[in-house]
C-alpha cells in the first residue's frame, strides 16, 4: 500500500515509483490510498490494483474505518509519501509487515525559508525524494518521467470539443494555465494575454485556456485582456479531460500548479513561471522540453505551498517577469515541437488506452 493523500502535482509525482515498484514485484497487489478528489489521476493507472478513497473532509470515523480495512489486508509493505496527520494515523500498528516513509527534509527547508539557510547540497526533486522510502528494498529511478493514462474515450471527447471550438485540422494549439491554489503563485493576467495573442498573430494557433473552478477568476481575466480569440474552458473540464486537451496541444505555458504536472505527463513541452517558490523544494518540472521563468531574488523561496500575499509587499518575482522572457522561452519550444511533429508525419507522440 502507498499513501498520498494530495494533491495533483505531489500524486502524479507518485507514479514513477508505482511503475518501478510493479516492475520490482509484477505480480504483487499494489493499492493507493487518497482523496476522492484525485481519483482520476490514479484510476486509469495500470501499474496500481485498487484506488482506495475517502472524503476530503472525512473526519476521525471515516478515517477509523480506513485504518479498519488497512489492518484487514495485512499488507507486507506500507508506503507513507505524505507524512501528515492523517497518513501517519492510518500506517501506525497497520499491521503492515513493514512501513517506510520519505523524508521530507523539513529542517533544510525551515532554513532557506525563514532565514535564507541554503543546506540543499544538490537540488533532488521530488519524485526522487519518494524514492529514498524505498532505497532499502534496491529500487531506483528508472528516469521515464510521470504517467497519466487517459482513456481512449476521453480522448476522442476532448478532440470533439476542440474541433466544435473552432480548432482545425493541422492547426497548433497553445494551452495557457494562468491559475494556482496562491495567488503568490500566479503570474498577470496581462502576461499570460501577451503570449497568447503572439502565438495567435504569429502562428495561427487556437489559445486554449484551463483551470479548475477556482480558477475561473485568473483564466477569465486573461481572456478579457486578449486581443485575439480563445477558448476558455476553466470548470468545464476533468482532470483527465485537461490532460486530453493537452495531448492535442503543442505547447503548454504554465503557473507553478498541478496542470503544470499533468502537462508533463503527456510529455507536452512547458514554460513554467515559478515565483515565491524554488528550485530546492522539489517541484520543478522535469529538464527534458522544459523552460522555468524565474527571478533570482533574496527573498524567494518565501513559502513552501504560497501565499495569499507577498510577505515584502513588492511581488517582485512575478511582477519583474515580462512576457517578452515568457514569449522568448515558448517560442524555442514550439519550433522543436513543430520540428519534431514534423519528422513524425503529425503522429502524436503519447498514445492512450
Amino acid at each position: 500500500m502507498i499513501i498520498r493523500l494530495s494533491s495533483i502535482g505531489d500524486i502524479l509525482l507518485t507514479t514513477p515509483l508505482i511503475r518501478v515498484l510493479r516492475q520490482k514485484y509484477p505480480q504483487a497487489t499494489i493499492d493507493f490510498v487518497v482523496k476522492e478528489q484525485y481519483v482520476d489521476l490514479l484510476k486509469t493507472n495500470p501499474h496500481v490494483s485498487n484506488v482506495i478513497t475517502f472524503e476530503h473532509k472525512a473526519g476521525i470515523k471515516e478515517l477509523r474505518t480506513l485504518k479498519k480495512h488497512i489492518k484487514k489486508e495485512r499488507y507486507d509493505l506500507l508506503v507513507d509519501i505524505h507524512k501528515n496527520f492523517r497518513s501517519i494515523y492510518l500506517r501506525t500498528r497497520a499491521g503492515a509487515g513493514s512501513v517506510v516513509k520519505y523524508r521530507k527534509d523539513y529542517v533544510k527547508r525551515f532554513l532557506l525559508i525563514r532565514f535564507g539557510i541554503n543546506r540543499f547540497t544538490t537540488v533532488m526533486p521530488t519524485y526522487k525524494r519518494y524514492f529514498r522510502a524505498v532505497e532499502s528494498l534496491g529500487i531506483a529511478p528508472d528516469n521515464r518521467g510521470t504517467e497519466l493514462h487517459i482513456p481512449g474515450v476521453t480522448f476522442k471527447q476532448a478532440h470533439s470539443v476542440l474541433f466544435k471550438n473552432g480548432l482545425r485540422d493541422n492547426q497548433p494549439l497553445i494551452v495557457l494555465c494562468p491559475g494556482a491554489g496562491f495567488a503568490t503563485k500566479r503570474w498577470h493576467a496581462e502576461g499570460f494575454a501577451a503570449a497568447g495573442d503572439y502565438f495567435a498573430r504569429n502562428h495561427g494557433a487556437m489559445i486554449c485556456i484551463l483551470g479548475s473552478q477556482y480558477d475561473k477568476d485568473a483564466c477569465e481575466a486573461v481572456q478579457k485582456r486578449m486581443m485575439e480569440l480563445s477558448v476558455n474552458f476553466a470548470g468545464k473540464f476533468s482532470l483527465l479531460e485537461d490532460a486530453a486537451v493537452m495531448q492535442h496541444s503543442s505547447l503548454v505555458v504554465t503557473n507553478d500548479t498541478g496542470l503544470m504536472h499533468i502537462a508533463q505527463t503527456q510529455k507536452k513541452p512547458v514554460v513554467a513561471i515559478f515565483g515565491c517558490t524554488s528550485r530546492e523544494l522539489g517541484y520543478f518540472p522535469f529538464p527534458e522540453n522544459s523552460f522555468v521563468i524565474e527571478k533570482n531574488l533574496k527573498c524567494r523561496p518565501c513559502t513552501h505551498n504560497g501565499k495569499n500575499k507577498c510577505p515584502e509587499k513588492h511581488f517582485r518575482c512575478m511582477l519583474d517577469i515580462t512576457p517578452d522572457e515568457v514569449i522568448e522561452a515558448a517560442e524555442q519550444l514550439f519550433s522543436s515541437e513543430v520540428q519534431i511533429s514534423s519528422n513524425n508525419h503529425g503522429k502524436n507522440l503519447v498514445s492512450s488506452i
